[in-house]
């Protein structure tokens, strides 16, 4: 039903004079002029390329202006034609993937003499957007792993976001964002991750022709993320037939000896990697009906060595399938109006050694042998139009679905698992925590753009719907954990932890009843924007919008518990070009970014989530001992409740920002830029304990229900925190536009991130996310050591604080047809702090000492190479590929152990407690080699 609905929502916004935000294509605009600066009206320009099906047309207006909308990033011939001037043809101009090119020409009559060509801008004069554009040659040629989220990190401003979790480096931080908080689009889709915000869908390198990376700056279209836009879109066919057969192989026996770690994970022992799959693209009716179809199956088999217990030693695998596929239909309804039906999806299934944040391989066989699935599938369905020469219409639905699922490999793990906390939580017994997860994301948009005068006034609406159905439990009923004794050492102390039900009580017979956590939730969301490029003068330009987003949150129960409706974003930036030639810009914008709050939220806070933590002598029992809550410092309770309790004047929460910038073109194809960007926080959406019967609440941090603070003894009230985060950068940035057999980009960008709230992530709890409900301010005692309540100690510089980034990457193609791709990178380490461990919690959440105090994590810095060879046989191209990644083999730690102990004891101790303190638990790859061949034709 739901479907059907959709499909009818669709045929409706096809017949209204509106489209959707996310851009698939971008636009040649410029000015037709004779001698004098005087515009040329009734110029016929044409645009013809291979990305586009026949051509798209237009005329010159009053003032000479022309601008040719919706047109595939690609390589397009321009005309442009008007009896008594000759007719000139502008050859191979580059279309970005959501970007103006300006191309203005100066015509004067046939016997005086040719049309003059002024040429192809290498700055965007129309735009604030901190954008950086990889077309396929960058794609297909940069040593980058084969996740679209590798690449991006070649851009200014983007690096890895630093947490222990992000092992494989993709989750990226933009300008001291946190990694969750960015929005990615596939062909218009959302694909961000409905439960946590990271990057929800994976995509392999041959199915994408285009990727669009916004910084900041960007304008009322764009929303929802507190950080960065990353906009992908895949190949579309032809009107020739092309396809590949590919392979790419990389294995331990391809790389250097790996330096140890401390972390619990285990020691890499080897890996194999395969990735093999096909695609072809083409046409069902040429210049009517094109298709792109691609398939990657994906296998990898990591081996590790168990880090302690009596297994200690022995190696064990994981075992990691993904199927990757892709089809688009590309139909050309009539001229100047496209419908485009599109399909992805990347299903995942892992098993044998489980290895995430919640399932460590410092344990018995039964506690980490399982089974995860992950992904799932996207579908799209798009209609572009141009009506006239002042209207461009687009109107998208799509479903967007991921799953995140995890449990033991048989029955045999369904059993209570136990941790051994002096022993760096080893576990024994069962798989621990199993969670059956699936969710969905249904969209339909709209957006219609007018060009007016000297105006572009676009506006737009969304919708979106997404649910949830998760089932959380631990095996076994409950999770223990077992804490030495240092009043009755012969009495160890267990505490339990475990989903139990909204009425169960710490004084019930037998204790709080075992249960799960069952949610079925949802959120509907809301976007309106307008906007509009306004040219003051023919070098000055103003852009101005203001965005409105709605989020509303609903329960398990359907009850509208959130209803976020004041959501208002401004917008504003002026460009300035003093040549008037389009080489060279002067910019500033400010803006406000919503952020869109994850469905980890929900699903927490809104469906009879109740978490005992029950303190007794007994591994089994449930039942609170007051002897052993003495003992242990720390009273039995259950945290959470029903439901958690909305401010009534909850805020959004948000980030403002202004950048100010300048760039020219220093000499053909080349660009020099200077940007200086400042992000902070305006608003934050956390969860706090309310009152001292334990009942949470949500709110924005030192205002409303949110102004107080309770401390864990439940009585104690001080002044709540605000949220801070400050980002201060200045960034300089060099662009070669591929010429002469190349292409370029080098930035470094000087930094400063502070505050007291990492954000959307909070990487020091060692636990993973919980976006907007973090345990950050739960209780006034997480800002201080746990023992001076008057000493903040929360705040300093943050985890992603890195204040030094040299990047460098280029594409170089020899006379003998190699083709050489390098990228390298050196980056300053980020602060070191003490963490101290909460016994209620069962993780990492007081700071004893300031944040940063204890120095940084070393620098870090690599190359990476890429070769290959064409080799032509007829129709046929045989691409051999070497890509070495870590070429320098440095293998410098980029995260160290900041855990001073494993107890709340502990936090006392004038030395660390924990062994590895200060030790490597993550460290950059080593040099790594791999083999791919790409067959062509």
């Amino acid at each position: 039903m739901k479907t059907l609905r959709l499909v009818l929502s669709f045929a409706l916004l096809c017949g209204l004079t509106t489209g959707l935000h996310a851009q698939t294509t971008g636009d040649i605009a410029g000015k037709v002029s004779v001698a004098g600066e005087k515009g040329l009206e009734g110029v016929g320009v044409a645009a013809f390329g291979p990305s586009l099906q026949g051509s798209r047309v237009t005329i010159t207006d009053d003032q000479g202006r022309y601008r040719l909308t919706l047109l595939p990033p690609g390589q397009y011939n321009v005309t442009f034609n008007l009896q008594n001037f000759a007719t000139e043809t502008r050859s191979d101009l580059t279309v970005f993937l959501d970007r103006v090119t300006t191309l203005d020409l100066v015509m004067r009559p046939t016997l005086e003499e040719q049309i003059r060509v002024v040429g192809e801008a290498v700055v965007d004069t129309t735009t604030t957007s901190v954008t950086t554009n990889l077309n396929t040659r960058a794609i297909e040629t940069l040593p980058t792993g084969r996740n679209y989220s590798s690449i991006v990190q070649v851009v200014p401003g983007i690096s890895s976001d630093n947490n222990s979790e992000n092992t494989g480096q993709t989750h990226v931080t933009v300008y001291g964002s946190a990694g969750n908080e960015n929005t990615y689009y596939i062909d218009g889709v959302n694909t961000t991750g409905v439960e946590y915000g990271f990057q929800g869908k994976e995509l392999n390198f041959e199915f994408i022709k285009e990727i669009d990376v916004k910084a900041g700056g960007y304008e009322a279209e764009y929303g929802r993320s507190t950080g960065g836009i990353i906009n992908v879109i895949t190949k579309s066919g032809g009107n020739e037939f092309r396809g590949d057969f590919f392979g790419y192989f990389d294995s331990d026996s391809l790389q250097s000896g790996a330096e140890s770690t401390v972390s619990t994970a285990g020691i890499l022992e080897g890996f194999e990697r395969a990735d093999f799959g096909a695609d072809l693209g083409g046409y069902i009716v040429k210049d009517k009906l094109w298709f792109f179809g691609a398939f990657d199956r994906v296998s990898n088999t990591i081996s590790s060595q168990l880090p302690s217990g009596p297994q200690a030693g022995d190696v064990v695998d994981s075992e990691s399938t993904r199927v990757l596929g892709a089809f688009k239909l590309t139909y050309k309804m009539a001229d100047n109006q496209t419908l485009i039906f599109t399909y992805f999806q990347d299903p995942r299934e892992d098993t044998g050694a489980i290895n995430d944040p919640n399932h460590s391989l410092n344990g018995d066989p039964l506690t980490y042998t399982g089974k995860q699935d992950f992904g799932g599938r996207d579908y799209a369905l798009r209609y572009e139009a141009v009506y006239g020469s002042n209207w461009l219409l687009t109107a998208q639905v799509s479903r967007h679905g991921e799953e995140n699922s995890v449990g033991p490999a048989s029955a045999a793990g369904d059993i209570v698992q136990e941790r051994d906390v002096a022993n760096n939580f080893f576990q024994t017994g069962g798989f621990g925590l199993i969670q059956d997860k699936e969710f969905t994301r249904d969209t339909i948009g709209a957006s219609a753009t007018r060009f007016l005068g000297n105006h572009e006034i676009k506006f737009g609406v969304e919708y979106e719907e997404q649910e949830a159905d998760v089932i959380k439990r631990m095996s076994g009923g409950q999770q223990v954990d077992m804490f030495a004794n240092t009043v009755n050492p012969g009495m160890p102390i267990y505490r339990h932890f475990y989903w139990t039900t909204a009425t169960a009580a710490l004084t019930d017979p037998g204790g709080p009843a075992i249960s799960q956590l069952d949610a079925t939730t949802k959120h509907e969301d809301t976007s309106l924007y307008v906007q509009d490029r306004w040219k003051l003068r023919p070098n000055l330009t103003l852009n101005y919008g203001i965005r409105w987003d709605r989020q509303e949150i609903i329960s398990s129960r359907g009850v509208r518990e959130i209803d976020l409706n004041g959501d208002f974003s401004p917008r504003v930036g002026l460009i300035w070009d003093p040549s008037r030639t389009h080489n060279s810009k002067v910019y500033g914008s400010f803006g406000r970014f919503y952020e869109k709050i994850p469905m980890d939220l929900v699903i927490r806070s809104f469906s009879s989530e109740r978490q005992p933590r029950i303190v007794n002598y007994d591994p089994v029992s449930t039942v609170p001992d007051a002897a052993a809550e003495s003992d242990f410092m720390t009273a039995s309770q259950i945290l959470g409740g029903f439901n958690s309790v909305p401010d009534p004047d909850l805020k959004g929460q948000y980030v403002r920002e202004s950048i100010l910038g300048w760039e020219r073109e220093m000499r053909p194809n080349l660009a020099l830029g200077v940007k200086a960007i400042h992000r902070s926080y305006g608003e934050v959406i956390e969860d706090f304990l309310c009152d001292t019967l334990g009942t949470y609440c949500i709110g924005n941090p030192g205002r409303g229900l949110m102004e107080n603070s309770i401390g864990l003894d439940y009585v104690s009230i001080f002044p709540a925190p605000t949220a801070e985060r400050r980002y201060r950068g200045i960034q300089v940035d060099v662009t070669k536009r591929f010429s002469n057999n190349w292409q370029g980009l080098a930035s470094y960008v000087l930094s400063k991130l502070d505050g007291n709230f990492d954000g959307g992530y909070a990487p020091f709890t060692n636990v993973g996310a919980d976006p907007n409900i973090s345990a950050a301010w739960d209780y006034y005692d997480f800002f201080t050591d746990g023992a001076d309540l008057t000493r903040i100690t929360n705040t300093g510089n943050l985890s992603n604080d890195r204040r030094h980034q040299l990047k460098f990457s280029g594409v170089y193609f020899t006379p003998f047809k190699m083709s050489v791709g390098v990228a390298g990178y050196w980056r300053s380490g980020t602060p070191l702090t003490r963490y101290g461990y909460s016994d209620a919690y069962g993780r990492y959440e007081f700071f004893l000492d300031k944040r940063g105090s204890e120095g940084r994590n070393p620098d870090t810095y690599e190359v990476d190479v890429h070769l290959g060879y064409p080799l032509k046989t007829g129709r046929v191209t045989v691409n051999f590929m070497v890509d070495i990644f870590s070429l320098l083999d440095a293998q410098r730690p980029i995260l160290l152990d900041q855990r001073w102990g494993f107890a709340e004891a502990d936090n006392a101790s004038p030395t660390p407690v924990n062994p590895d303190y200060g030790e490597p638990i993550l460290r950059t790859p080593p040099r790594t080699i791999r083999m791919g061949l790409r067959v062509s034709y």
